[in-house]
């Protein structure tokens, strides 16, 4: 880690503090790699932490792990990488079967170790993903919040009855994740609905999947009318939507945690064979799978990425905090 640099602290809920001559305490691995970050998404799981409502992210850690960066030093610098911030023992049974993202023995960039909101971090090298250096650094941080998103589709697409391009689809929410899902259902053809009370977001909807955004809390959603529900808010309020719109037999993939417990209609889940799978994060294959699919332009242009400086990064929270950001997903430039 290098000993002096620009970072982002969170310091307090609802507080980050830009902090210009961080010195890091974290004590290297023999595996890591130095990275100079380039560009780093402000997370769903970073706003869960910057309200105070993560126990395992403590003030005092640099959030981050959605990133694109740069290897400093040894035979691959230079090379331009994302990287799975899931650090994995790669030697339980959840490893050995590719289900990495169980592991029973797993580290966390951004929060069991200093994130991405900073110009430099460490990272075990067999984390890194290489990307094309004529990618847009902002594309390339996508990278992981895609990766959730193709594990997610793989869990509909293996879980339902008939084809996914034949299904009709809810998709709750259209956050990073929400819109990322919508956009690569698109490239399937799927007919879909999606929620999202944020009036803000609802033109990027429009203009970027083709569909008109429904606020659930003025307009009603039908129920029984969908075949597969992707939850990417994960309240108790959305699951309950969800068993109210899903059909006999339809398959439930959350993927969102906003809420820690929630309530099952189980009556309906046994009388009407509803499948509710849990959906968390990626393996590693997901994540090669998203770069490339993003490379490929399935997710679409991506303009509505947003960025800012590093230095903005307290604005950008609260912004996003008070639910006056249009776009989906956020983005900082360490190096601005």
């Amino acid at each position: 880690m290098i000993d002096k640099m620009s970072a982002v602290v969170y310091t307090a809920p609802n507080e980050v503090t830009f902090v210009k001559d961080y010195q890091s305490t974290q004590q290297d691995r023999d595996d890591d790699v130095l990275l100079r970050i380039e560009s780093v998404g402000i997370c769903g799981s970073d706003m869960h932490a910057y309200h105070g409502k993560d126990p395992r992210r403590k003030p005092g850690v640099i959030l981050g792990h959605e990133f694109c960066g740069e290897i400093v030093g040894g035979k691959n610098s230079g090379k331009i990488v994302t990287g799975n911030p899931l650090i994995t023992c790669g030697v339980c049974s959840y490893c050995l079967q590719g289900r990495d993202n169980l592991c029973s023995d797993r580290d966390m960039i951004g929060m069991n170790r200093q994130g991405a909101f900073a110009q430099y971090m460490n990272i075990p090298e067999k984390c890194l993903v290489e990307a094309p250096k004529d990618m847009d650094p902002n594309h390339v941080a996508l990278t992981e919040p895609a990766a959730t998103v193709v594990h997610a589709v793989d869990i509909a697409i293996k879980e339902s009855y008939m084809p996914i391009k034949d299904c009709h689809v809810l998709v709750i929410g259209a956050g990073a994740i929400g819109l990322l899902t919508s956009l690569l259902l698109k490239s399937y053809g799927v007919k879909m609905q999606i929620l999202e009370t944020n009036l803000a977001r609802h033109q990027c909807v429009k203009e970027h999947v083709g569909v008109s955004a429904t606020n659930p809390i003025t307009q009603s959603v039908k129920n029984e009318e969908f075949d597969v529900i992707i939850d990417c808010v994960g309240s108790e309020k959305t699951s309950s939507l969800s068993f109210e719109a899903i059909k006999t037999g339809g398959v439930i993939v959350n993927v969102g945690l906003q809420s820690w417990t929630s309530s099952v209609n189980i009556r309906k889940l046994t009388l009407q064979e509803i499948k509710l799978v849990g959906c968390y994060t990626y393996n590693m294959e997901d994540f090669k799978s998203a770069l490339k699919l993003i490379r490929s332009g399935d997710f679409g242009n991506l303009s509505w990425v947003k960025e800012y400086p590093l230095s903005e990064a307290s604005f950008a929270f609260n912004e996003l905090h008070n639910d006056r950001m249009s776009s989906a997903k956020v983005v900082l430039r360490p190096h601005y």
